[in-house]
């Protein structure tokens, strides 16, 4: 069964793609010189696309794990409501910026990156978190797993985590290019 028309995936998928398009005008507006440059220390903007690619995939994957793992009898509980489902981490910093957060080994950037492959591998990543928050549904709010940085989310807070994540790299993306010569 697929709830795509659960007013909370609704507003879920729509708060993702606000975000996205807006990340997406930020980088269709660097210079191309300057996408795969970065000051000491930091990510390039290709770098940026890679590792929010790596992320939503992963969120993608654990959320398909998760909802299979659920027994068909399963008692779901009614969940977030729709009036808080987009506020449901509105008490975690993400996009304080004061507080560099060392991203775990795994989903670290390589130097070099393919920026248009990335670029397809994170749509490929929306598509597929898309489908496995249609897919979970009401079933989000048995989920459980701990954020490295943040304690445990559900389901909904981690589907609404990738949005404020990609908040926070949006922020950081405006940093590098204009720290970037």
């Amino acid at each position: 069964m697929l709830f795509a028309n659960d007013p909370r995936i609704v507003a879920l998928e729509a708060e993702l793609t606000r975000v996205r398009l807006e990340f997406e005008k930020a980088l269709d507006s660097i210079p191309e010189a300057k996408l795969h440059r970065a000051p000491e220390g930091r990510w390039s903007p290709s770098q940026l696309v890679w590792h929010l690619a790596k992320v939503e995939r992963g969120v993608a994957r654990m959320i398909e794990r998760l909802d299979g793992t659920l027994p068909a009898t399963a008692t779901v509980p009614p969940g977030p409501s729709m009036a808080k489902v987009v506020t449901l981490l509105d008490h975690v910093p993400f996009t304080d910026r004061s507080r560099k957060l060392e991203a775990p080994e795994a989903i670290r950037p390589p130097a070099e990156i393919d920026l248009v492959a990335e670029r397809a591998r994170l749509a490929d990543g929306r598509a597929q978190l898309f489908g496995a928050i249609r897919a979970a549904g009401p079933r989000l709010s048995l989920m459980r797993h701990d954020h490295p940085f943040f304690g445990s989310f559900d389901g909904w807070q981690w589907v609404l985590m990738i949005a404020r994540h990609e908040e926070r790299h949006l922020l950081q993306l405006h940093e590098v290019v204009a720290q970037t010569a």
